[in-house]
């Protein structure tokens, strides 16, 4: 992967619940040369959510279409839905000189670092399953039963936390912040 010389690329992966959307909504909000991969998923989009700005919403068969035509740079089958990162959006910020964030699973993160190596990865976690358990019920966009099939899930997840080149905890969202922008500007700086 070619890549402006200044770019850098971001993976920045969690368990569901641990505030990596959060986190990044405001980096992007705050750093102007970070720029949002925005995925394509086959979900439904949630009440909060608009499509083209959080996520491009579409159909499963068009989602494989775009997979037959090897149009992503990474994909995965996420709680039954498809979500992927075309290559031409990542690939096109970065040429343009942009900071990339792809806000992916543990997965699609392991998938990024094999075929991009220079790719920084970052590993969001809760203070403890608890406190993971009580966001996923507090925003209120699952059932008790799915929260649970996710904190199953996250426990798996986090073993790969170790993967990661940066572990933030998320325990204080000002915190966490302070520390993820110290990490962009930390990597932005080497490339000067």
């Amino acid at each position: 992967m070619n890549i402006h010389k200044s770019s850098n690329l971001y993976v920045i992966s969690a368990p569901s619940g641990a505030g990596k959307t959060s986190l990044v909504r405001e980096l992007c909000k705050r750093v102007t040369f970070m720029k949002p991969s925005i995925s394509y998923t086959t979900r439904k989009i949630r009440k909060s959510e608009i499509d083209g700005k959080d996520y491009f919403f579409t159909s499963r068969e068009h989602f494989e279409s775009m997979i037959s035509k090897d149009q992503f740079i990474e994909y995965q089958s996420v709680y039954g839905n498809l979500y992927g990162s075309t290559k031409e959006n990542v690939l096109n910020q970065l040429d343009e000189g942009h900071d990339v964030i792809l806000e992916i699973d543990y997965k699609g993160m392991m998938k990024i670092k094999s075929i991009y190596p220079e790719a920084i990865t970052i590993y969001i976690v809760p203070p403890s399953i608890d406190s993971l358990r009580e966001r996923l019920i507090s925003r209120a966009q699952d059932d008790l039963e799915t929260v649970e099939k996710r904190i199953t899930s996250a426990r798996f997840e986090l073993c790969y936390a170790k993967f990661a080149d940066y572990v933030i905890i998320n325990e204080n969202f000002r915190s966490a912040f302070v520390d993820l922008v110290k990490i962009i500007l930390v990597n932005k700086l080497t490339k000067l």
